[in-house]
Formats: structure tokens, C-alpha cells, sequence
């Protein structure tokens, strides 16, 4: 083999393999194969056929031994038309929606169907709605915005927060191209 190039063995390598794999899938398809039927070889009617005698055994049985009881069935109770009741299918209608008039669409005392309008169902009218007069009991709870003498800030949901200071931010140079990093991270 130390004569024989690397292309060479390649090559018999491949070959070697195709040839293996075509004599399993032969061997595999092989067991696939379908049984032929063979049919029986039938005897002439000429020839001589010998008589088999198929003896019974004497068995006697008492008739009146054996109790059957009979079998019930049920009547089956039917609806007048033939049809059991769970299986009937009917298509329901389309439901009929009401006509109204203008006047009864218009009408502020009354809805269209007639019932009496409640003061609950009445529209509220945003310009008319009263703001109270006093302000909401606060129970000595700090407000957003509140400042303590400590010079912290109340922020509902987050307590007192110290104050740091101004905003602080800096300014993104970008060419337009969104997918283009815009800052460093960690400064």
C-alpha cells in the first residue's frame, strides 16, 4: 500500500463503500420479497381415492338440562315524528333586531325600547362636573415631588431618593446608520 498514492486509496476507499452499500440495500430489499403462492397439486378424479370415515362420538345430551333465559330488549320510546329527540338539528333564525323611530332614538327620558332612563344610565357632562372644594385628606403622607430636610426627594413607589445632583447626559454622534454602536458601555 506504501506504493499506492493518497488520490488512489481515496478513491478505493468510495468504491469499497458503494459496493458494501449496494449488497446491503440487496440483502435488506431481499427480505421484502414477497412469498409466491404455490398451489396445490389436486388429484386426478381418475385416480383412486380412498373413503375417509369421520366417526362421531356418541353424545347425548339432555335437552331439558339447558336453560336459556330470554333475552329482554327494551322498546325504544320515539318523538311523533320518527326522530329521537337528542339527534333532531334545527337551524335557528337570524335574530330580529327592532326598528325605532327618530323621535324614540332622540327622546332623553326614555331608551327605545321604552324603559325609563335612571339617573344612572343619564350621560354625565364633563364641563358641568364639580371639583371639590377641599383638597383630599393626606394623612401626613409625603407627596411626589415633596422635599424633606435632608434635601431628599419623595418619589412614590421608591421613598426617599438622595438627591445626586443635575441630569447628567451626553450627547450620540451617529451617521444615521441604526445598527451602528452609538456609546462605549462603562463610561
Amino acid at each position: 500500500m506504501k506504493n499506492i498514492n493518497n488520490k488512489v486509496k481515496k478513491w478505493l476507499i468510495i468504491s469499497g463503500g458503494l459496493v458494501l452499500s449496494m449488497v446491503l440495500f440487496v440483502a435488506i430489499m431481499s427480505q421484502f420479497k414477497v412469498p409466491s403462492i404455490n398451489d396445490l397439486d389436486l388429484p386426478d378424479q381418475n385416480s383412486d381415492t380412498q373413503k375417509v370415515a369421520v366417526e362421531s362420538p356418541d353424545i347425548t345430551e339432555k335437552e331439558d338440562d339447558i336453560k336459556v333465559p330470554p333475552i329482554e330488549i327494551e322498546m325504544e320510546t320515539n318523538n311523533a315524528n320518527g326522530v329521537d329527540k337528542g339527534t333532531e338539528q334545527t337551524i335557528q333564525p337570524d335574530p330580529v333586531k327592532p326598528k325605532y323611530t327618530d323621535e324614540q332614538l332622540k327622546n332623553p327620558d326614555q331608551k327605545p325600547n321604552g324603559e325609563k332612563v335612571t339617573e344612572q344610565d343619564k350621560p354625565v357632562e364633563h364641563n358641568k362636573v364639580e371639583k371639590p372644594s377641599t383638597p383630599p385628606k393626606s394623612d401626613n403622607q409625603p407627596q411626589g415631588g415633596d422635599v424633606n430636610s435632608k434635601g431628599e426627594t419623595y418619589l412614590p413607589g421608591f421613598g426617599w431618593i438622595k438627591n445626586s445632583g443635575e441630569n447628567q447626559g451626553i450627547a450620540g454622534e451617529s451617521d444615521g446608520d441604526i445598527n451602528k454602536q452609538v456609546g462605549i458601555m462603562g463610561e
